[in-house]
């Protein structure tokens, strides 16, 4: 028997987009709320310390509300702010950080900058992974319900750009041509280059061998701007692949080409990362032999900027094909004032004395700094840390350690990089 829809009042968003509210002294979050509304909710799962929720009506509608565009929204996981007109997604993803800041690291800060928005509120996506399933015809692109490991079809994704739309399209009807694949498709990651228009195709797949792999790619050999395809196995930590053509897309940033190979983590939202790569670049202002240390420094996009002003950067990265990328980049853009490290961050700052260097740049992985690399941060009392962060969660544990051992906050500011998702990039800088 269904339960009867509670009528609440939500107090404000917090992280993940969801809508707090608080029903004798229990926890509520909903989705698909916005701070202020009136809304009838379904309560859904609970967990330890709270309960989700859902809108099943709009009693009293915020004048953010909007009729998200997208077909899927509400079922595909995907997307969680399509209901809000783009300028409060900013404001309510200000209010998230500042909540969590707050409740996380116990920060109460007052230089929190607008959120800068992307370019692109819709059609950001330099790269988009789609799980492959069976459809009515042949096979179909889709992406996950939330929380679940369902598809949802999703070839008409709104985040993906028009210079890749084709490319998908392409993808998707010649899938949907398909009764038999030579072999088991999991997932077609498409990532496309804003400057040269190009695409690259990676393939993950079930076990299989040269022959199947290649039948695959010849599949989709002629869709026009494909420059190359990847056909990925992984059993536990052994990966095998078969590549036709490229296994690279060349992308220009801050002036500068790089080479961004499969393996390489790519950016999703392009244009954002070039405003965040010279935002970066001003907030640190290097001088003439300023010591700079990146830790997890990818491709080199943050540091090679740096290094191109005048610093020396030392970049340290423990994926082997993106510091491939970044010794590159370095020398197609003549730029001599950098070193590199195959290292991971901690077996790297162990080596690293007191007063080595003047400014160390953090942008790890969604899980932050682990301990052993906030206890070395604080051993060395470098005097600038900016750390960059795609998990807010996290960037606040972080951020409280430091500040309780020697730091302050000097600035924050957040970028939009995954407009109509509650996800957050921000940049922090700490002074010792």
């Amino acid at each position: 028997m269904p339960q009867e829809a509670l009528t609440l009042t939500i107090e404000k968003l917090v992280e993940g987009g969801w809508g707090l509210v608080r029903q004798d002294s229990e926890v509520i979050l909903v989705r698909g709320a916005i701070s202020g509304e009136q809304v009838a909710v379904a309560l859904g799962k609970t967990h330890k310390g709270y309960r989700e929720g859902k809108v099943q009506e709009v009693l009293n509608a915020s004048p953010d509300r909007v009729e998200a565009p997208c077909p899927v929204y509400g079922i595909c996981g995907g997307c969680q702010l399509q209901h809000m007109r783009y300028e409060a997604q900013l404001h309510g993803k200000e209010e998230m950080l500042k909540e969590t800041l707050l409740r996380i690291g116990k920060l109460r800060l007052d230089n929190i900058r607008p959120v800068i928005p992307s370019p692109e509120p819709f059609g950001y996506r330099s790269t988009i992974r789609f799980v492959v399933f069976p459809g009515p015809k042949g096979f179909q692109l889709g992406l996950y319900r939330e929380g679940t490991n369902d598809p949802v079809a999703a070839a008409g994704c709104l985040l993906v750009p028009d210079n890749m739309r084709k490319v998908v399209s392409e993808l998707s009807e010649r899938l949907a041509a398909q009764a038999k694949l030579p072999l088991r498709l999991e997932s077609v990651e498409v990532r496309g280059s804003v400057a040269f228009g190009t695409a690259l195709l990676i393939h993950r797949t079930g076990p299989t061998d040269r022959d199947r792999a290649s039948s695959l790619c010849q599949l989709f050999e002629d869709i026009p701007d494909v420059v190359g395809q990847v056909v990925v196995v992984k059993d536990g930590r052994l990966e095998q692949r078969w590549v036709t053509g490229q296994d690279w897309l060349a992308e220009r940033l801050c002036d500068l080409i790089f080479r961004i190979s499969d393996r390489s983590f790519m950016q999703a939202n392009w244009r954002l990362n070039e405003i965040l790569a010279r935002t970066l670049a001003d907030w640190v202002t290097p001088s003439e032999g300023m010591r700079i240390l990146e830790l997890y420094a990818g491709i080199g996009t943050l540091g090679l900027p740096l290094a191109r002003r005048g610093g020396l950067v030392t970049e340290v990265e423990a994926n082997p094909s993106a510091l491939a990328d970044a010794r590159y980049a370095a020398k197609a853009n003549h730029i001599g004032r950098s070193r590199f490290r195959r290292a991971q961050a901690e077996a790297m700052l162990e080596n690293v004395g007191v007063g080595e260097y003047d400014v160390v740049l953090v942008d790890p992985p969604r899980n932050g700094l682990s301990r052993a690399c906030v206890h070395a941060l604080i051993r060395i009392g470098v005097p600038r840390v900016l750390y960059l962060s795609c998990d807010t969660p996290t960037l606040a544990r972080d951020v409280g350690r430091l500040c309780t051992s020697g730091y302050r906050v000097a600035r924050v500011q957040p970028f939009d990089m995954f407009p109509q998702t509650a996800h957050l990039e921000t940049l922090v800088e700490l002074l010792r």
